[in-house]
């Protein structure tokens, strides 16, 4: 079932910030910046490299194993029910027959969200420069859609699939304009764009269900969610490039572990920034600390090519990376501090996306909503307990580096516990905007990835609301895959 675009204003604090617009809210200075000084950022610091763990694996490895196959049939399987948007019979079965006649609701749904028509106060969407969007603005989106197209949906076409060549950012409708709520309400504005879904990595297998009437949009599935990206940045591919892409991955699949890796080609063009959890193919290596990679490029007629180029052994890895404290902490030693990006924004991660691209290297796939990725593993529900019952259990009960923690539109990664005062507290590592008082008409912003214990309350402001105080608390811990509740890969709105 797509998540609808209201599901964007529905996120919290802890991840985004950004509850309902819909909610009354009286508009006030709603900025200030939470102070970071007592909480030490330094990642060696909460995962001890002198400890006896260090090299001790926090999943097994038949469960890593088990969640590569998973992961590797998501994005290149081609068995029936493999979810790759390379897959005929996923295709042809799953996203046009179960989902088919939704994509004419659903591309209606998103232009009547984003039409300021008929509207007053918190229901408008403002553009860049502060101002409504207009009618004519939503009215010339509309005709570029072309909506009518998806009433013709024809079934599998192989000639429909696609590869990511470069960085896309995945939107609600075909435009690069943001849609922002009011900016003087707490939690909304910039950086929270409505229109912004999430983002495809170099690489990433695509299926195009559609393309906007000027040829500079197309609307695609990708191994997680539907949604519209620019056109120059994807490249059709036929049964022979994809026999060779898949061939190839299945002889050795890396995923990149630095947060940007510039990659330029064996023939000397820059190709692309691989963000972190990029999975590309690896070739024999050439060199000592070197790893040969094949990239994907957009020849002139749009078509997909397959080029060399190289990495060193500290930007890529072959999957899955042994998950070890030591691995763990190599990859948030390149994440931490980075700034908050809704959505992907500016190839920059939330919350959910933070713990994916980590994860994946791992060869664990996350979903790409904050609140699917409790499905990932063992889920208790601990909203029924107080603030302090849910610390003592995590405490007690939490798996350091492979729990999960979600409050409702934010998710978060329990990495052990501290001693704070004498008391025994969860750290968890979380990419934030921010913390909020319980009248919500403010935020103190955070806006990046962090490393944090949960408290029951905020010393520095006892007004701002506990992560642990919210209504909803729940954890989930990973281990073999199907535990949990299976997870549709075409969310839509997943940015939280």
């Amino acid at each position: 079932m797509l998540i609808q675009a209201a599901a964007l204003s529905l996120a919290l604090a802890g991840c985004t910030g950004t509850p309902s617009s819909h909610e009354a809210r009286t508009a006030v200075d709603p900025f200030g910046l939470f102070p970071m000084a007592a909480y030490n950022q330094d990642v060696d610091h909460w995962i001890d490299p002198s400890g006896p763990g260090y090299d001790k694996a926090f999943l097994s490895a038949d469960d890593q194993r088990t969640h590569f196959e998973a992961l590797y049939a998501r994005y290149f399987g081609n068995r029936p029910d493999d979810p790759s948007p390379w897959n005929p019979a996923y295709v042809d079965s799953h996203v046009y027959r179960q989902s088919g006649s939704d994509m004419v609701a659903l591309q209606h749904r998103r232009l009547a969200w984003f039409d300021n028509t008929d509207k007053t106060g918190k229901y408008i969407g403002y553009g860049q420069n502060f101002r409504p969007h207009t009618v004519a603005w939503i009215e010339t989106i509309a005709r570029n859609m072309d909506v009518d197209q998806f009433t013709r949906a024809p079934g599998y076409i192989s000639a429909h699939r696609a590869i990511a060549t470069g960085n896309l950012l995945v939107r609600e409708l075909p435009t690069l304009d943001p849609s922002f709520d009011d900016r003087r309400l707490a939690g909304e504005g910039y950086p929270f764009d409505n229109l912004q879904i999430s983002a495809v990595r170099p690489g990433t297998p695509l299926y195009v269900l559609g393309s906007s009437l000027d040829g500079g949009w197309r609307y695609v599935q990708t191994p997680d969610v539907q949604g519209w990206v620019r056109s120059e940045d994807i490249g059709m591919v036929n049964d022979a490039f994809v026999d060779r892409w898949r061939d190839a991955t299945h002889e050795a699949l890396g995923a990149v572990t630095v947060a940007l890796a510039p990659v330029r080609d064996s023939r000397g063009a820059f190709r692309f920034d691989a963000p972190a959890g990029s999975l590309l193919p690896l070739l024999p290596a050439s060199a000592p600390g070197i790893r040969n990679i094949l990239v994907p490029a957009r020849n002139a007629d749009g078509l997909a090519v397959i080029r060399t180029a190289q990495l060193s052994d500290a930007q890529i890895s072959p999957m899955p990376l042994a998950a070890t404290p030591r691995h763990l902490a190599r990859l948030l030693k390149t994440l931490i501090g980075r700034p908050y990006g809704w959505g992907n924004t500016g190839l920059y991660n939330d919350c959910s996306s933070e713990l994916q691209s980590i994860f994946v290297a791992f060869g664990v796939w996350l979903p790409r909503h904050s609140s699917t990725q409790m499905s990932a593993g063992r889920m208790t529900d601990l909203s029924g307990a107080t603030p302090a019952e849910r610390l003592d259990y995590v405490t007690r009960h939490g798996q350091p580096m492979r729990t999960l923690i979600y409050i409702g539109g934010h998710v978060m990664l329990y990495l052990g516990n501290t001693t704070r005062n004498k008391q025994e507290l969860p750290v968890v590592y979380q990419d934030i905007w921010g913390l909020r008082p319980a009248d919500n008409t403010r935020r103190a912003v955070i806006g990046g990835s962090v490393i944090l214990p949960l408290l029951e309350r905020i010393p520095e402001d006892p007004m701002l609301e506990s992560l642990a105080a919210t209504p909803i608390f729940q954890i989930s811990i990973l281990g073999a895959p199907g535990e949990g509740t299976p997870v549709p890969p075409d969310e839509d709105n997943p940015a939280s």
